[in-house]
């Protein structure tokens, strides 16, 4: 691989990578409770993938199998020896029993091309090999971001349904409070109620989804022996507060004139992602730009296609089969009789065929033709499918900066929202109704927000996974 692509690469890795610098610790050794990181997981399945233990192994399979065709330049030597008895028509012809010795090297000048298309097949098998093997990093490391992506989107879930359930357990309260003063009827309570008890099924689920997603990301880890409970460390673009808090002021009373405040005082901004607005990336180039990435740098891409050349030799190799076989024979032989001892030496150049099979050479041809028709169309699908993906996943992460700040802006206004909702609710003005509408608006444009975020995260590792980035 030459230097300028090295750096091309270098470049695109710190241009898209996600995951922070941090020390890598050995999971092996954590402690329930501790918290890890989304580079902790991604080299404990580096150690411990299946997959890329049988790609690492059918590295050395193609090495072998390299060093196999590369042994046809080289001399065969043989070696036997043995005691030869002889019967003529009538008894035993003792003087024609012997112990011969025989030694013999061979080796193979020229056949014409059959070596030669051998063992560039068996290169080009070698180097794709390699390339699949840096392709299961890849992909490794893809399904362990999409996992961590999404357990950080349903832990911040898990926290947003929190502040729903303490959202509504105020509602409730002042509610009850209201209807023991007169000012409300006993069907805001009711109603109270069933909100609460919605909010609190709601955050069972999303705490049910999060532990089902860990199970998923210990699973694409090959993590069994770990501690229960641990904690997930937030990313540069996935930011959760680990020391996010929200109020539950219940201190007001109705003999209180700023009574009609007290859930405001209860709701006070507590965002649970920290994420700056320029934390997001905008990409810097057009789709064109990163599909030339792929076809230079994507080892998916580059191994395909070193297939492809693999079954073209392949195919030369089996045609040339027809080719004679030009060899070098050189020997030593002793033979010991009762009467006499003789040895020599021999040489001799070979010319010909061998044993030819037309129909078997034939039939053989028939199938290398078609497994390189199979390797071109694998490689023209992958090709097409390969540059859609890019396309779409470039449009996709166009829409993000903007897209995250309306989220951002819904956010505030949903909560202003239910800021006056409560006012307005609480002097009289307003309906439990639009109360609880607002109150469902700002959960809404809380879970909307990380739910963006979180997408913006797994696309980005689809498009670095198209190109090719670990």
């Amino acid at each position: 691989m030459s230097k300028r692509i090295i750096k091309t690469i270098l470049i695109v890795m710190l241009s898209f990578s996600v995951i922070p610098a941090e020390a890598i610790q050995d999971l092996n050794e954590i402690k329930s409770g501790e918290t890890i990181t989304l580079e902790d997981c991604i080299e404990y399945a580096f150690k411990h993938s299946p997959v890329i233990k049988k790609a690492q192994n059918n590295v050395l399979a193609a090495k072998s199998k390299k060093g196999q065709a590369k042994s046809t330049y080289f001399p065969t030597l043989s070696a036997n020896t043995g005691y030869y008895i002889q019967q003529n028509a009538k008894n035993w012809d003792r003087s024609n029993n012997y112990h011969g010795v025989t030694v013999g090297l061979s080796q193979k000048i020229f056949d014409f091309g059959k070596m030669n298309a051998t063992l560039n097949a068996s290169k080009y098998n070698l180097k794709a090999a390699e390339l699949s093997l840096e392709y299961a990093y890849v992909q490794t490391a893809y399904n362990v971001k999409m996992s961590y992506y999404r357990c950080l989107n349903l832990w911040a879930r898990v926290l947003i349904n929190q502040r729903n359930v303490a959202i509504q357990q105020l509602q409730r309260e002042r509610a009850e409070a209201l209807y023991k003063e007169g000012l409300k009827s006993r069907i805001d309570v009711v109603d109270a109620e069933v909100a609460l008890n919605n909010a609190k099924f709601s955050l069972a689920e999303a705490n049910s989804d999060y532990y089902t997603e860990i199970m998923v990301l210990k699973n694409s880890m090959y993590w069994s022996n770990c501690p229960e409970q641990y904690v997930l460390a937030p990313t540069e673009t996935f930011n959760i507060l680990t020391d996010y808090k929200y109020e539950a002021d219940l201190s007001k009373t109705i003999d209180n004139a700023d009574f009609h405040t007290v859930l405001t005082q209860g709701i006070k901004k507590s965002n649970v992602i920290g994420n700056k607005k320029e934390d997001f990336l905008v990409l810097p180039h057009e789709a064109q730009w990163y599909l030339e990435q792929s076809r230079t740098n994507n080892p998916y891409v580059l191994g395909i296609k070193l297939i492809e050349l693999a079954a073209q030799e392949n195919l030369k190799g089996v045609k040339r089969l027809y080719n004679p076989d030009l060899d070098l024979d050189l020997g030593y032989t002793l033979r010991n009789t009762n009467i006499a001892i003789s040895n020599g030496f021999n040489i001799g150049i070979r010319f010909g065929f061998g044993q030819v099979n037309a129909m078997l050479i034939k039939t053989r041809i028939e199938e290398a033709k078609a497994n390189l028709a199979m390797a071109k169309n694998d490689t023209e699908t992958y090709l097409i499918d390969n540059e859609w993906d890019i396309r779409d996943k470039v449009a996709w992460m166009k829409k993000f900066p903007n897209e995250i700040n309306i989220k951002l802006d819904q956010i505030e206004r949903s909560l202003e929202y239910l800021q006056l909702a409560d006012g307005r609710y609480t002097v009289g003005t307003g309906n439990y109704i639009e109360l609880q509408q607002a109150a469902n608006e700002y959960y809404k444009a809380q879970l909307e927000y990380v739910d963006v975020i979180s997408e913006y995260n797994q696309v980005l590792a689809m498009l670095n996974k198209s190109i090719g980035i670990r």
